[in-house]
C-alpha cells in the first residue's frame, strides 16, 4: 500500500457510494487508476466492497446490548447455529477469558431482549450489558495514525 491506496481508502471512508470519476477528481488521478487501484485492493482483501449501515434505533430496535456467552466446548456449535437463526444477532465473536463469545443485540424492548437471551441460555451462561451511549462508533482503523500505534 502506498499513499494514494491511503488516501482512496480515506476518500471512500467518507463516501463508498460516489462515482470513481469524482474520486479520480479530488486525488488527481486518472479514472483508470482509481478503478485499477480499488480492484486491486479488493482483490487483496483490504477493501471489503461497499456497506450500507443501518440505524437500528430508527427500525425500532430502541434496546443495543452485549452479551457476554460462556459456554462449554459441546455447547458452542448449537450456540453459533442458534445466533445465526435470531435476526437480532447483529454479530458475534469468538473471545479469549471467562466467556467464550460476544455478542452484539438489538431489540424492540426488554421483553425481546429477555425471549433472546432466554434461547441463547440453552448453550450456556449469559451477562449482559445494555448499551447507553456510543461516544465513539464503529471506525476503521485508517482512523488511527500510525505514530499513533503501539511499538
Amino acid at each position: 500500500m502506498d499513499a494514494l491506496d491511503l488516501r482512496i481508502l480515506a476518500s471512500l471512508e467518507l463516501d463508498a457510494r460516489r462515482p470513481f470519476a469524482d474520486l479520480a477528481r479530488e486525488l488527481e488521478v486518472s479514472q483508470p487508476t482509481i478503478t485499477d487501484r480499488v480492484r486491486r485492493l479488493e482483490e487483496r482483501g483490504i477493501l471489503k466492497g461497499t456497506s450500507m449501515r443501518v440505524d437500528p434505533a430508527r427500525l425500532g430496535f430502541a434496546i443495543h446490548a452485549f452479551v457476554r456467552i460462556r459456554s462449554t466446548p459441546q455447547q458452542k456449535r448449537g450456540l453459533i447455529e442458534a445466533a445465526r437463526s435470531i435476526p437480532q444477532v447483529m454479530e458475534m465473536h469468538a473471545v479469549t477469558g471467562e466467556d467464550c463469545s460476544i455478542a452484539r443485540i438489538v431489540a424492540r424492548s426488554v421483553e425481546e431482549l429477555g425471549g433472546i437471551l432466554e434461547r441463547l441460555n440453552a448453550f450456556g451462561q449469559t451477562s449482559t450489558s445494555i448499551i447507553l451511549d456510543t461516544p465513539i462508533p464503529l471506525r476503521n482503523p485508517l482512523a488511527v495514525p500510525a505514530a499513533a500505534t503501539p511499538r
